[in-house]
């Protein structure tokens, strides 16, 4: 298995680190399998782990505030993507914490890591997308999973985006989620501006208040 190289800065050599490293390894692995450099940040205590993508923004992966010293304390996963040339952009990607929309996978690292890839698959970089094609395939052991995706841009022209719920092991379960999601959307007075896919790959476009929303059903893995 070919993995992405370590980050290059003098902390490889501090034991806390390391330590930190060595117990999110099952976190870092999988995610540089598909060719995604990460690194720890343990600066003032407030540990987290980054995600470098292809398209010049990253992931930040924490728990409900910081990552604690052990895997095995994590109460869930909070995945924000953002730029580090725009403080203003941020887009929450994932968040099982206890109060997260995703709470019922708490710390499953499984689950975490199919929301990445079917997010990063959603992406318009090639690169990407390529990047969670092959993080999906990783752990979704040969089987299909699918999620429903929103994706937009607010009225400060800052890039939003999660995932509606957490990885679907059937393609009819991410349908009826989105026809719930949509419809909740035209309750909340949401105006409808596209439609493609039909009822297979179902796509919308919806507006409100200077804001836009793309909805759409997503496959992931092989």
């Amino acid at each position: 298995m070919t993995l992405a190289s370590l980050p290059d800065h003098g902390g490889l050599n501090d034991p806390q680190w390391q330590a930190l490293w060595t117990q999110y390894d099952a976190v870092t692995t999988p995610l540089r399998a598909a060719g995604l450099v990460c690194d720890l940040d343990t600066a003032g205590g407030q540990n987290v782990i980054y995600v470098n993508l292809p398209d010049g923004t990253h992931l930040v992966i924490a728990d409900e505030h910081e990552l604690p010293t052990r895997l095995e304390d994590v109460t869930g996963w909070r995945i924000v993507r953002s730029h580090k040339d725009n403080p203003n952009f941020d887009a929450l990607v994932y968040d099982s914490t206890p109060e997260g929309e995703h709470s019922k996978c708490a710390a499953d690292i499984k689950a975490m890591l199919a929301a990445i890839a079917i997010y990063l698959h959603s992406m318009g970089d090639a690169d990407t997308k390529t990047a969670g094609q092959v993080l999906g395939e990783s752990v979704s052991d040969r089987s299909q999973l699918y999620g429903v995706v929103v994706l937009g841009v607010s009225p400060q022209h800052t890039a939003v985006g999660r995932l509606v719920s957490d990885p679907f092991d059937t393609h009819l379960q991410a349908v009826k989620e989105y026809g719930l999601y949509t419809h909740q959307l035209d309750q909340d007075g949401w105006q409808q501006v596209h439609e493609q896919g039909g009822t297979e790959w179902p796509l919308t476009v919806w507006h409100r208040h200077q804001v836009v929303r793309t909805v759409f059903v997503t496959p992931i893995g092989a």
